[in-house]
């Protein structure tokens, strides 16, 4: 290899299995060059980590033939079971079998089209486009048998098919005729299509390179490239062209100078990255994907050989396909060592470097040192014994000090060799979690046992574990006053100069309990790591910034500063950097939020746990790189690339949209008819450097009041909306999250209408009205013709209506009696099912919102319940109408007898029931309702038809600060009744 290689560490483990043992040692070179000047620099000073996703990971199949990026940003993969498409954290298989018009399969390339559509040439189906959520499959029919290579987009729409050894053309009514031999294109397999200039075609085939104008075909590029074969042709980006050939790579750059990369070697793709860098896929039996940037080339180990997909995104990163899967390469701002590596164990719990450059690594099962790009074992104990877990490291004059889990420390000279073994035995070997040495040769060990002193063999106790602080040490800081500052799990102490002790005991004098780091700054603040948050004492006070300042976690295990205005944490879930002015800002009240950008596992780093309570948890070393203990190796982190790509936004799309469980067409509108209850919309940010890292909130404009903050949460769901136009906006940034910076958010929106029913529709109301007057008009205009003719016939009746009237007073009487009884059936019909008797929807909703009401006065729980019968329609299939009824009856009785009392059950609709269970928590609810639920699964309804068994999925929830409305307690519960039918049905969720 030439030059030294820049593969980062971070890789998922069935790629680095693959890896040769002579890549992963490249590795540790590349690791070298990036913490130590005496190492050799990478050409440009780029570091890279290979990620890859498999089978296991959701893809058809292992092996990626094509890629591309449409649009909208996705990524498209080519495989022999389909196509997918990859939003960064989950693929979506499309294939003959579940897309309906992608029947396809052997997919060999892809091209994304300016309209947004992407167009896929398959191994024996012909060419598809998908477009807007809809498939076709292009061409007459026997276009519809071809094998495709390559596909090319005309100025004029028609498309360019590379078929094997023949080159087609396909017009806009899908026809197709043969042009390379009326051309006079030689025989040979052709690879590929690109655009030349002037409307012209560039031919990639088996007889070399060809350029095809005006009908005719000439040959292209021999003046500056061997007569080979040639597999790729790719545009440089900057006026020059690349072509992939059977001997290596020949660059012509837009000045007309030429390259020859990888003579002698056949190259299937090729092309140039957005900083110049070109990448080559190899021929081979293994994976090798290689990177030419400055004088040299570095090569990158990918699992399986490499197929020709090769992608550049719009994020910078490179994609590759091979028959082990699809690979991301993506330059980072960490490496890490791990067992792969050399160390013996990857929980590495200290590290620190020498004067002699020397990296010094404490771990579980020993210590190590890196040194001159060799990693070396150093042997604590005696023998073939397994070496004591090392915790704390100190260095002074030439001297290492090691403390060990329950062996004392140990002296070691500048090669590590032991020197001496100073036990602890006064109290049972304690665990040493700190040491310091000072000029004097003395040293400082501090631990379970409390705080010591040694020098000159002599071991004096100076701060008893059992006295003041009344706790374990575990760090050790002097400042430039001569002040040790003692960190422990109890709070903190201060040694004077003098021998004074100072104590702030936890919570009551330090905003903290576990102490584990201090760093003293030039204007004289103590910064101190703790459990809760990043703490600054001035002037004997404590500032606390923790995560109601936006740190991601409060606990921090150290405080390193990077000389460049940083300060940087270690964590549990990766390491922070924070801008030392904002937390300037943050006490002058000008800034309320933290921009904490956070370097984990999709950075590079071995791990995202960080490990504390030993001493030095974190290390800057000699040339500003900064190195971290985690529990899956050491992380190393260059802080100039860290934060790089910050300050994108990502798009967000709209991957898809339901009303009812039924999918909508994506489409620029959305029209939701009356009786529409549930809406969903599944979104994404398309960031596929770090998609872990996207934080989502959305808005559903003319209905929330306010944003939703969705966290990494990416859906969207709404039920019972009301009659309206709506605006459904979702905005996605990346951490660290400030959504005042508006350049760094994406933004999608999706209007919608909900369309009234037609009684509550405009027109409806103005022609209700119209005719309204018109009766008026009508009757008035009647009743003045008749009058006289109706005076007339009410003399001719007065007198035998006297008579009546005796008789009417008494039918008028049974009839006022009769009106009684009709108004009490009425309301009872009004506000009751038919067919089960139990309270309807109407009813349902005055019930629930007195019981809210109820519940808010008298500060009472309240829990609502959805419950389904399962799979009911098949019920209705099976049995008809009447045996649908039964099971409904049937189940209705099962309601009343297992929710009475206060509690309420009503018919919701269909083949749901609403039940307001007042005076239970969601505890109480959850197993009242397992009780109801198993019930009605041991309950045989051989009545209706022997055997018959029915099931219910049941979503319950509570009363709560968000959820204290009818809309939003129910809208929770349905939402937990979809999660039990999601998760198999016959289950209680909540």
């Amino acid at each position: 290899m030439a030059g030294s290689i820049e593969i980062a560490k971070g890789v998922v483990s069935r790629v680095r299995a693959a890896w040769p043992p002579s890549w992963r040692w490249g590795a540790v070179l590349a690791l070298a060059c990036l913490c130590f000047p005496a190492a050799a620099p990478a050409q440009d000073g780029r570091h890279y980590m290979v990620s890859g996703w498999t089978m296991a990971d959701g893809l058809p199949h292992n092996l990626v033939h094509a890629l591309a990026q449409d649009r909208d940003g996705f990524i498209w993969a080519g495989t022999w079971e389909g196509v997918v498409r990859f939003n960064g954290r989950q693929f979506t298989v499309f294939d003959r079998q579940n897309t309906p018009g992608a029947e396809l399969s052997g997919v060999f390339c892809i091209l994304a089209e300016a309209d947004g559509g992407v167009l896929f040439g398959t191994a024996a189906d012909g060419v598809f486009r998908y477009h807007q959520g809809r498939w076709q499959h292009l061409g007459e029919a026997a276009a519809r048998r071809l094998p495709v290579t390559a596909l090319l987009r005309d100025a004029d729409g028609s498309l360019w098919i590379a078929s094997a050894r023949r080159l087609l053309r396909m017009d806009a009514a899908g026809r197709i005729r043969e042009v390379g031999g009326d051309a006079g294109l030689p025989d040979g397999r052709v690879n590929a299509l690109a655009r030349g200039d002037g409307g012209a075609v560039l031919v990639a085939t088996d007889a070399g390179a060809f350029r095809l104008h005006d009908g005719r075909a000439s040959p292209w590029a021999r003046e500056w490239a061997a007569a080979t074969a040639v597999r790729g042709i790719a545009a440089d980006g900057a006026g020059g062209w690349l072509l992939a050939t059977d001997d290596g790579v020949y660059w012509r750059d837009g000045a007309g100078r030429v390259t020859h990369l990888q003579a002698g070697r056949r190259v299937d793709t090729v092309l140039r990255d957005a900083v110049g860098a070109i990448w080559m896929s190899l021929s081979s039996s293994s994976g090798e994907l290689l990177r030419h940037a400055g004088d040299g080339d570095e090569r990158l180990a990918i699992a399986g050989p490499v197929s020709p997909a090769l992608l550049a995104d719009r994020e910078g990163l490179i994609w590759s396909g091979s028959t082990d899967g699809l690979h991301r390469v993506a330059e980072v701002a960490a490496v890490g060592f791990t067992r792969a590596d050399g160390l013996r164990s990857d929980y590495v719990r200290v590290v620190l470097q020498s004067e002699d450059r020397s990296l010094w690594i404490g771990h579980a099962d020993g210590l190590e040192r890196w040194h001159e790009r060799r990693m070396q074992p150093v042997r604590l104990g005696s023998g073939n014994g397994r070496d004591p877990s090392v915790l704390a490291l100190a260095w002074r004059d030439g001297t290492l000090w090691a403390g060990t889990y329950g062996q004392g420390v140990f002296r070691l000279d500048a090669q590590g060799r032991v020197q001496e073994r100073i036990r602890l035995d006064g109290r049972g070997e304690p665990i040493v979690r700190a040491l310091l040495a000072d000029a004097d040769g003395g040293l400082w060990i501090g631990g379970t046992h409390g705080l010591s002193h040694y020098r000159n063999g002599q071991l004096q106790l100076r701060l008893d574990s059992k006295g003041q602080p009344s706790a374990v040490v575990q760090a050790l800081y002097r400042d430039n006053d001569g002040t040790l500052w003692i960190g422990t799990t109890g709070g903190m102490a201060a040694l004077g100069a003098d021998g004074t002790l100072r104590t702030w005991d936890a919570e009551d004098e330090i905003p903290a309990q576990y102490v584990f780091d201090f760093l003293r700054d030039a204007g004289g603040d103590l910064w101190i790591a703790s459990d809760r948050g990043l703490l600054r004492m001035r002037e004997g006070t404590f500032r606390v910034y923790d995560h109601r300042h936006g740190l991601p976690r409060d606990k921090l295990f150290r405080i390193i500063d990077d000389q460049a205005g940083n300060l940087w944490l270690p964590s549990n879930i990766g390491v922070f950097r924070i801008a030392r002015k904002e937390l300037d800002q943050i006490d002058a009240g000008t800034r309320r939020q933290l921009a904490v950008h956070v370097v984990d596992h999709s950075d590079g780093m071995p791990g995202n746990q960080g490990n504390g309570a030993s001493m030095p948890a974190g290390w800057r070393a000699s040339n500003g790189a900064l190195a971290f203990p985690t529990s899956a190796g050491l992380g190393l982190v260059d802080p100039r690339i860290a934060g790089r790509y910050d300050g994108k936004a990502s798009p967000v799309v709209f991957e898809s949209v339901s009303v009812d469980g039924v999918a909508q067409a994506q489409a620029g509108r959305l029209r939701l008819e009356p009786g529409a209850r549930r809406l969903a919309v599944d979104y994404a940010a398309l960031n596929f450097r770090a998609p872990d890292k996207m934080r989502y909130r959305y808005r559903l404009h003319g209905f929330d009041a306010a944003w939703v903050e969705a966290g990494t949460g990416t859906e969207a769901v709404y039920t019972n909306l009301p009659p309206g136009q709506y605006r459904l906006e979702v905005q996605a940034m990346a951490l660290p999250l400030d959504w005042a910076r508006l350049p760094e958010v994406g933004a999608a929106t999706l209007e919608l209408e909900v369309v009234p029913p037609l009684w509550k529709r405009t027109s409806s109301r103005v022609l209700a009205g119209l005719l309204l007057v018109a009766a008026v008009v009508l009757g008035f205009w009647l009743r003045t013709a008749s009058y006289r003719r109706s005076q007339r016939r009410l003399n001719r009746v007065i007198a035998a209506r006297t008579e009546e009237l005796s008789d009417k007073n008494r039918a008028l009487e049974l009839a006022g009696i009769e009106r009684d009884r009709l108004l009490q059936q009425l309301e009872h019909q009004a506000t009751h099912d038919v067919l089960t008797g139990l309270p309807n929807r109407r009813a349902a909703e005055i019930h629930l919102r007195q019981a809210l009401e109820d519940a808010g006065r008298d500060g009472e729980p309240l829990s609502v319940a959805l419950i389904d019968i399962d799979h009911f329609k098949r019920i209705n299939d099976r049995l008809g109408h009447e045996g649908g009824d039964h099971v409904l009856r049937d189940v209705a009785g099962l309601l009343r007898q297992h929710l009475d009392g206060d509690l309420f059950v009503s018919r919701h609709g269909g083949e749901e029931f609403l039940a307001v269970l007042r005076g239970l928590t969601l505890e109480q609810a959850t197993e009242r309702l397992q009780s109801l639920r198993l019930a009605l699964a041991r309950q045989r309804m051989d009545a209706v038809d022997p055997g018959l068994v029915v099931t219910a999925s049941i979503g319950v929830a509570e009363r709560g600060p968000d959820q204290d409305s009818p809309r939003t307690l129910l809208a929770a519960a349905d939402r937990q009744l979809y999660r039990a039918k999601r998760e198999g049905r016959n289950r209680v969720c909540g």
